[in-house]
């Protein structure tokens, strides 16, 4: 073969779509015992690892009725402390104007009629599941008004992060300037409220952040990551760190979301009446600085 010496390489391959365990939200669905849960729901039975972290982690299952009325049984995670596999969030006003994105997946798809629904993926590493060994990270998905709810939770993890250099400044410490997934972020159920509109409205739980304020010191060393967990999201191994990836994937997630052929696999949840019209835009997190033109920073774990 002649030695030819190329300018360009290597060949860029497909994107492969992320096969990660589901993990969706329940705004207020009935259990086989007729009660009424509302919170996060991993299908059970589906990975024999999972089960077995989940099981550890001692989190109990609920059967639910889904939309089609298939009762399926999953493991219930009212509250998921969530480390983000993210450089950050951006409003819904935003991606509506930029194909960029941070590692959080957004997009407008069509439905049959032509009513248009938001749909959201992103991918995290739930704490209670990182606490007993079980090292994989979760999809997270929304759709239609609960992607402007999970928008507005994610957008506090930048009161947590700037509450971290505040604390430090107090010590006379320098800024630490933390990425993202510094903290896990707790997700979970806010109070009811209306959706829909005429005969279609109906009473949901939207998921929210739950964030103190004021934000403590316990509160942070509580959700700060460890060293070995923030390598997970950092560490390449001689390839792209799962964060490059995961950024990469949002990207084009977002567009295969714009033209129908982004579909997870699972059982979906659908439980919301039809809005009318789109989610109200979340509100946009103000500008962080940034020590390296990406936004991440060397993580520490006697940080307070």
């Amino acid at each position: 073969m002649e030695d030819v010496t190329f300018t360009r390489g290597p060949a860029r391959r497909p994107m492969p779509r992320v096969a990660d365990p589901l993990l969706q939200w329940a705004t207020g669905l009935q259990t086989k015992e007729r009660r009424i849960y509302a919170g996060w729901l991993v299908e059970a039975g589906k990975i024999e690892a999972l089960d077995e972290a989940m099981a550890a982690a001692n989190f109990s299952q609920v059967t639910i009725k889904h939309g089609s009325g298939n009762m399926v049984t999953h493991w219930a995670v009212e509250t998921a402390n969530l480390f983000v596999v993210a450089e950050g969030v951006q409003s819904i006003g935003e991606m509506k104007h930029t194909e960029e994105r941070y590692g959080i997946a957004f997009g407008w798809r069509t439905l049959e009629g032509g009513r248009q629904q938001s749909v959201l993926r992103f991918r995290g590493f739930l704490q209670e599941l990182l606490n007993v060994g079980f090292y994989e990270p979760l999809l997270i998905t929304a759709k239609s008004t609960l992607t402007g709810d999970l928008i507005a939770a994610l957008t506090r993890q930048y009161e947590v992060l700037d509450a971290v250099d505040a604390f430090r400044a107090l010590d006379k410490k320098p800024p630490l300037q933390a990425p993202f997934y510094a903290c896990s972020i707790p997700l979970g159920p806010g109070q009811e409220v209306a959706r829909g509109s005429g005969g279609q409205t109906k009473e949901i739980t939207p998921p929210i952040a739950l964030v103190p304020a004021p934000i403590s010191k316990e509160y942070i060393r509580a959700h700060w990551i460890k060293r070995e967990w923030a390598a997970l999201i950092e560490g390449g191994h001689g390839g792209p760190s799962l964060i490059d990836q995961t950024i990469a994937w949002s990207v084009t997630t977002s567009k295969l979301i714009g033209i129908g052929e982004e579909q997870p696999g699972g059982a979906p949840l659908d439980e919301e009446p039809a809005p009318q019209g789109r989610p109200a835009p979340a509100a946009a997190p103000g500008p962080r600085a940034s020590a390296n033109g990406n936004g991440r920073r060397q993580l520490e774990e006697s940080l307070l």
